[in-house]
């Protein structure tokens, strides 16, 4: 014991000479953290390469909103399916697939398989375009066999999945709804709730919404699918900025700020409403101050490179 006491009395003394005059490492920066906390200044060429944007805080009407995926059907109203209420044989098809046609233009001939039936020409129930052909020249067919299907495209429905949550009771019919696909980068097709399943299966996961969406163009198809925003409550004025300025993980927001300088800013922020890309801004940013919207993800590691050396030059 006392020759573990005279090795301690003799080390401790060195260890502390070894850490050098003028570095105290016990009381600096814990590993993984930065003390950089003032603006960073880039010069134009660093600007150019990290592409920064930005765009000013605005004061704008946003409403509280849910975001649920989505996929476009036509609506069963006006989605004919041609069959015939008897088994046989397809002799022609009339029509192609795209094709836009009438309530009652002929789409199928088809014989009976009974014996001495004449042939017969089944018509479409319903004017639109043709969105499934299953018939071809010799297809033995049953009463439950669909051979064409038509639907009428000028209004479609987006078909939302929205899963047993507080947002589900706060839903109204008529209320504004606005569809983002990734086939149309940039831009929202505004329609309104229109139907809203009651009830569901016990093996389904949640319910279904109907936002009915104009099309009169046809640009939109069945089957696309994308995000479905509908509003939960009628819009209020609030400080807004686009939901890509916004970095940090919950509970600990930040954005980048240009100053009158030049320089970026680090703000904490405090969200409120989301609104499709847009987001309340309740503390931390004013009225048309320049925020970042790209390259604020790399910003914040410059920030983070150039607290990296102290004073005397030496990188910790």
């Amino acid at each position: 014991m006392k020759r573990l006491s005279f090795l301690l009395a003799v080390l401790i003394p060195w260890s502390s000479l070894l850490a050098g005059p003028g570095h105290d490492h016990h009381h600096g920066p814990e590993m993984g953290t930065t003390a950089h906390t003032g603006p960073v200044a880039l010069s134009d060429a660093q600007r150019k390469n990290l592409g920064l944007e930005t765009t000013p805080a605005a004061i704008l009407d946003l409403a509280p909103s849910v975001e649920i995926p989505a996929i476009l059907v036509v609506p069963p109203e006006k989605h004919g399916s041609v069959s015939a209420p008897f088994a046989g044989r397809v002799l022609e098809v009339l029509v192609k697939l795209g094709q836009h046609i009438q309530a009652g233009d002929p789409v199928v001939r088809v014989a009976p398989l009974a014996i001495g039936s004449p042939a017969q020409t089944l018509a479409s129930p319903v004017s639109g375009h043709v969105i499934r052909q299953n018939a071809m020249p010799g297809l033995a067919f049953t009463p439950e066999t669909s051979l064409v299907e038509v639907g009428d495209d000028t209004e479609l429905l987006a078909q939302g999945l929205i899963f047993q949550s507080p947002e589900l009771n706060k839903i109204q019919i008529g209320a504004p709804a606005a569809l983002t696909l990734d086939v149309f980068p940039g831009e929202e097709f505004h329609g309104v709730l229109q139907r809203l399943d009651t009830g569901h299966a016990a093996e389904e996961p949640g319910f279904h919404l109907y936002a009915a969406i104009p099309n009169p163009d046809h640009r939109l198809r069945p089957n696309y699918r994308g995000l479905l925003r509908i509003a939960l409550g009628e819009p209020q004025p609030a400080i807004a900025v686009p939901r890509r300025a916004i970095l940090g993980s919950l509970g600990k927001l930040f954005v980048f700020v240009e100053n009158e300088d030049g320089e970026f800013e680090k703000r904490d922020v405090v969200t409120g409403v989301r609104s499709g890309h847009l987001v309340e801004i309740l503390e931390g940013i004013l009225p048309d101050e320049q925020v970042v919207t790209v390259g604020n993800y790399q910003l914040q590691y410059l920030g983070a490179e150039s607290a990296g050396e102290d004073d005397h030059g030496h990188s910790h």
